[in-house]
């Protein structure tokens, strides 16, 4: 199935030039860029349209163009182009004939008028305005709701959601998208509230009102690739067939299973399929889904270790949609409420993290777009009572209770492959997270030589567990220096890294350790070197704890050495710390080492992750019930 074609176009007056024009394709593109980038839908642009341009494009993308744009001078009867006003009932005749076509949107002034023509010609929906617009409400709304519609909203929705955008106020400065032609120009002042009208050709509403741009393609895997997985794992053969819905999201993922020789494509070796799952997920729940290459016998161990990989799947989720509310809760004048802050250890080791997930969805929905769009797919399958991820979080969610109680689990085989199945649903549904990428950013410096373009190098790293958990920062330059930045000592979550100004901050729910931790050079060892990625767990005494995720979440919660708290220090982390004091006095020797000596003691050595505490206490209380 051929993608839908975005058909952007723009086009200036020599004479009486829009500013923002520019400004509008820039921002229309950036909102969209990632679909086409995924291969979801094809963006044409055209910033200096023709007449021509127009035609051709039509015919080469004919029954493709799903919406059109146009920005610029307009009035009830014209458009502007490039070489003049034109006549719309001939532009209406040409975008009548795109089978495929959803949406006409004429950002220009008093284009109302020209609606009547282009529903005769059989276009479907018009957002057209009443009155002449500023150059600048123009542009805003336009990225309002491609943005939207780039957040997976309908065009129902979007519309609605660019009409609520704040600052619409009135300025005598500003350009208006108008132009005099003959006897029928609309004058008028841009007065009214509300200028842009959505206009649905009777009988269509339901097909406008409902309609999405693409988020996934809509095909996966081949059925031989699917067989081929089938055949080659014993273990995991559920967990590998994830594979079949990421490809949906990110198409670079099919490209790595197979190669080209000539007109045919070869599988590669299936032995490779499973560190695609693990490096196209977040490292959270890469990291968890290597062990079950580790634990591959039906016992109570590998049962454990699926569930485990489930909470912390939950967990990740919880924490995307809590960073979110967070952010855009202090935008505005009021704030979320959340009761599932600060929990104690028994506390947090039950919380049943996935059944948190609708609740918080709908407040952050109720502030704004969700970063993550495509979380209300799984949002409405976690509503449903028989769907296949509700009956899957349940079976999960009982087993995990089974192991906590150290209840005895007959027929051990037939659990972990029901586990499994299980866990394949979640991470199907939960797939959508293969189009993102987790980086660690250490720090960012500026860079800005003489007559020179500001830059910012950060010293980051993509987090991916599919080897192991050694840490590669990123050490070439275009990786490194951005003309954007993202926030440092941080954990962030992004869709195009190139966009880091787009960036979702996961602090402090996950965190590197060694972001925080960082010993003397002559102290590093090879353990420093790897990446130690914790998520937020419980508080106990005015501390927050935070577990490893490179072993399972049961093992985490026992073991000592997969914890850190906010009250250590860099003391804490120094080689040797767990030996003995020193012995000055064995041999009547004094080596000048006490505190009175040296100045200070391990008291007055830094909190390091002083500001992640900080950080977890502003979140309680801008987000108390």
């Amino acid at each position: 199935m051929d993608t839908p074609v975005l058909f952007l176009a723009f086009a200036n007056d020599g004479d009486d030039h829009l500013s923002l024009l520019k400004e509008e394709s820039r921002r229309l593109f950036g909102a969209l860029e990632e679909l086409d980038r995924k291969e979801y839908v094809k963006l044409y642009r055209e910033e200096s349209a023709e007449e021509r341009d127009i035609f051709d494009a039509c015919m080469r993308y004919k029954d493709r163009i799903a919406i059109f744009h146009y920005g610029g001078h307009a009035n009830g009867t014209h458009l502007q182009l490039e070489s003049g006003a034109r006549d719309a009932r001939g532009l209406a005749t040409l975008l009548g004939e795109q089978d495929s076509l959803k949406l006409v949107f004429l950002n220009g002034c008093s284009t109302q008028p020209q609606v009547k023509a282009l529903m005769e010609a059989g276009v479907k929906a018009i957002i057209a305005t009443s009155v002449p617009i500023a150059d600048d409400r123009a542009m805003r709304f336009a990225h309002r709701f491609y943005e939207a519609l780039a957040n997976r909203r309908t065009i129902g929705q979007a519309f609605k959601l660019a009409k609520t955008l704040p600052g619409f106020e009135d300025r005598d400065d500003l350009q208006i998208r108008d132009f005099v032609f003959g006897a029928e120009t609309t004058t008028g002042e841009d007065n009214t509230d509300m200028p842009w009208g959505l206009y649905i050709k009777q009988g269509y509403e339901d097909e406008i009102n409902n309609w999405k741009l693409p988020y996934f393609r809509p095909i996966g895997l081949p059925k031989d690739i699917i067989q081929y997985i089938g055949k080659s794992f014993t273990a995991n053969r559920y967990i590998v067939l994830v594979l079949d819905e990421m490809c949906k999201y990110n198409p670079d993922i099919y490209a790595k299973m197979v190669e080209r020789r000539g007109d045919e494509l070869v599988k590669k070796d299936s032995r490779h399929y499973p560190g695609l799952i693990i490096e196209n997920f977040p490292w959270p729940i890469g990291s968890q889904i290597r062990l079950l290459r580790l634990y591959d016998q039906p016992n109570r161990e590998r049962l454990e270790h699926l569930v485990s990989a489930y909470i912390v799947t939950s967990q990740l989720l919880f924490y995307i949609l809590l960073s979110d509310l967070w952010e855009k809760s202090r935008k505005s004048d009021r704030g979320g409420a959340i009761d599932t802050l600060g929990l104690d250890k028994q506390q947090f080791r039950n919380l049943d993290f996935l059944a948190q997930l609708a609740g918080l969805y709908d407040q952050l929905v109720s502030f704004d777009l969700p970063f993550v769009g495509e979380l209300d797919l799984l949002i409405a399958e976690l509503r449903k009572t028989d769907s296949p991820l509700q009956k899957a979080h349940q079976f999960l969610q009982q087993t995990r209770y089974r192991l906590a109680d150290e209840t005895p689990i007959a027929d051990l085989e037939k659990n972990c492959q029901l586990a499994e199945q299980a866990l394949s649903i979640l991470l199907r549904q939960a797939s959508f997270l293969a189009r993102y990428r987790m980086l660690t950013v250490r720090n960012v410096m500026i860079d800005r030589p003489r007559f020179e373009e500001l830059e910012y190098e950060l010293d980051m790293g993509p987090l991916n567990a599919t080897q192991g958990i050694d840490l590669n920062l990123y050490q070439d330059a275009y990786s490194r220096r951005k003309q954007t930045f993202a926030d440092s000592s941080s954990i962030v979550l992004v869709s195009n890294e190139d966009h880091l100004d787009k960036a979702l901050n996961l602090s402090p729910f996950i965190m590197d350790k060694n972001t925080f931790a960082q010993v003397k050079k002559s102290e590093t060892t090879e353990k420093d070197k790897l990446a130690h990625i914790f998520l937020l767990g419980w508080e106990d005494n005015d501390r927050t704890y935070y577990f490893a995720v490179e072993h399972s979440f049961f093992t985490a919660l026992e073991k000592e050495s997969d914890q850190v708290h906010t009250d250590m220090t860099l003391e804490d982390f120094t080689e040797g710390r767990n030996l003995e004091e020193d012995l000055d006095d064995e041999f009547g020797f004094d080596f000048g080492l006490d505190e009175g000596d040296s100045g200070g003691g391990a008291d007055e050595s830094p909190k390091v992750f002083r500001i992640l505490r900080d950080q977890f206490e502003m979140l309680k209380a801008d987000l108390k019930p």
